[in-house]
């Protein structure tokens, strides 16, 4: 046994190694060459260690312990879009897709069809069912609870959410917030025996594929909650009813670390803007739907789309989802096969790729804590902000939300447009001689109180697209 020291290198701090960084650099500036900044807010450094954090924060719970044994320690589901229209048609397609990987539906429905026939054979108890209304929303609910009472579901064989909140209605027509409001109180009250089953969602998702960062997303989302329970309390609704009561819908852009991140922060800031109003939550209890997004894709080549869903469908899972949505790029116009690569990523990542077999792989990392604790501190900051300038309904009364994001948004395409931006399809390593996987190409037109999809590809588009 010998006691010599086999370990004597001088100990080193990050200043040893930024002083070093700036030796190789030989004059070229430090911040300029290797540094950048996240959504107009946050300074990223190339590198992080020990002593930018104080402590590691402990590993995150997304979800409760399975009641199962034997099962894998990180759940989600798998969530597949369907608009009915032909109802046997419809059925036929749904318990295909449950048969292969799905184990969640997305149903966008006028609230005139018959679900008893669309979700024949269909065992809800077992599968996620989320309800998105796209037409009248009293309707809508009047249809689900039929559809409950038709066949008698009792209140644990119904897991899922509506798809929906009052401030949906202002972003649809500009007007119905009232109404909207007396409805959602309803629906709560309703709804409040089936304990798994969220009759409002918050819709974040709205933001992000509009052209908004993902701090002014989450400000803006969360700004939504503040409203609602000020609102719903003078109707009798408690803020622990909203909370038990919401789920979350976010979408992740192509910022793949950053997304981890501000999904991770989108879970903690939900539990303590709870603590501020005296209602202590789990941070596994929050409910939270990730879906790949709109505004990051590009019509020029679907084929690199497709590449992006994967890896922020990837950074969703990380970032502690609860529910998967992975869109294909078509949408409800997807063809066969696109739907079925879209619904076999989930299962890739899980059964290839194991990220079911950790609850929280992106625990002890030091960028993702201080990236995560930088949004944290940035959304907390932007909701004082919109709060001392009268809340979020006045920011959307005033259209003060609109410009915001109309003016990162505009900001993201101008920069693909000059190339200054990298978009691959878009703007590099274009497809040669022709657009064989472009999409067909629809100018944007919004409202002022709208907030449409777009993508950061637009004006790229416009140029190459508009005449084909």
């Amino acid at each position: 046994m010998t006691n010599q020291d086999f370990y004597t290198f001088t100990p080193t701090g990050k200043n040893d190694w930024i002083d070093q960084v700036k030796q190789d650099l030989k004059g070229k500036d430090f911040d300029n060459t290797l540094t950048s900044t996240l959504w107009e807010k946050i300074k990223i450094q190339p590198f992080y260690t020990s002593e930018d954090i104080k402590d590691l924060a402990p590993e995150y719970k997304f979800h409760p312990a399975p009641k199962i044994p034997g099962m894998s320690s990180r759940i989600w589901t798998n969530l597949v879009s369907f608009y009915p229209k032909n109802e046997k048609s419809s059925n036929e397609e749904i318990l295909n897709a449950l048969k292969n990987g799905a184990d969640g539906l997305i149903l966008h429905l006028e609230g005139t069809q018959n679900l008893n026939r669309i979700l024949k054979g269909v065992h809800t108890e077992y599968i996620t069912t989320i309800f998105s209304p796209t037409a009248d929303t009293a309707l809508f609910i009047q249809l689900i609870q039929e559809w409950i009472g038709s066949l008698n579901l009792k209140p644990t064989m119904l897991r899922g959410a509506i798809h929906w909140n009052p401030c949906d209605e202002l972003f649809g027509s500009g007007e119905n917030f009232n109404s909207g409001i007396d409805l959602a109180a309803q629906a709560i009250n309703d709804f409040r025996e089936f304990r798994e089953f969220y009759p409002l969602t918050i819709d974040l998702s709205r933001y992000t594929n509009a052209g908004a960062t993902g701090i002014q997303e989450l400000t803006y989302g969360l700004g939504e909650v503040i409203e609602l329970i000020d609102k719903l309390s003078k109707k009798g609704i408690s803020a622990r009813q909203m909370f038990e009561n919401m789920a979350f819908h976010t979408a992740i852009g192509d910022s793949h670390f950053a997304e981890i991140a501000k999904v991770k922060a989108l879970r903690k800031l939900i539990v303590e803007l709870a603590g501020n109003y005296g209602v202590q939550i789990d941070v596994e209890n929050v409910y939270i739907i990730a879906s790949t997004g709109v505004w990051s894709k590009s019509l020029m080549d679907k084929n690199t789309s497709l590449i992006r869903q994967t890896y922020e469908a990837m950074a969703g899972i990380l970032g502690g989802a609860n529910s998967l949505w992975v869109n294909p790029a078509e949408g409800k116009n997807a063809s066969l096969l696109e739907k079925r690569i879209a619904r076999n990523v989930s299962s890739i990542l899980k059964e290839e790729s194991y990220l079911d077999k950790i609850m929280d792989p992106a625990a002890g990392s030091y960028y993702l804590e201080v990236l995560q604790a930088e949004i944290e501190k940035a959304v907390t900051s932007g909701l004082q902000e919109l709060e001392e300038h009268g809340g979020w309904l006045k920011s959307f009364e005033d259209r003060t939300l609109h410009a915001e994001i109309r003016k990162s948004r505009e900001a993201a395409q101008k920069k693909v447009l000059s190339g200054s931006a990298i978009k691959v399809g878009t703007n590099k390593y274009l497809t040669k001689d022709k657009l064989e996987n472009q999409l067909p190409f629809e100018p944007l037109t919004e409202k002022d109180f709208e907030l449409l999809p777009s993508r950061m590809t637009y004006f790229v588009e416009q140029n190459n697209l508009n005449n084909l």
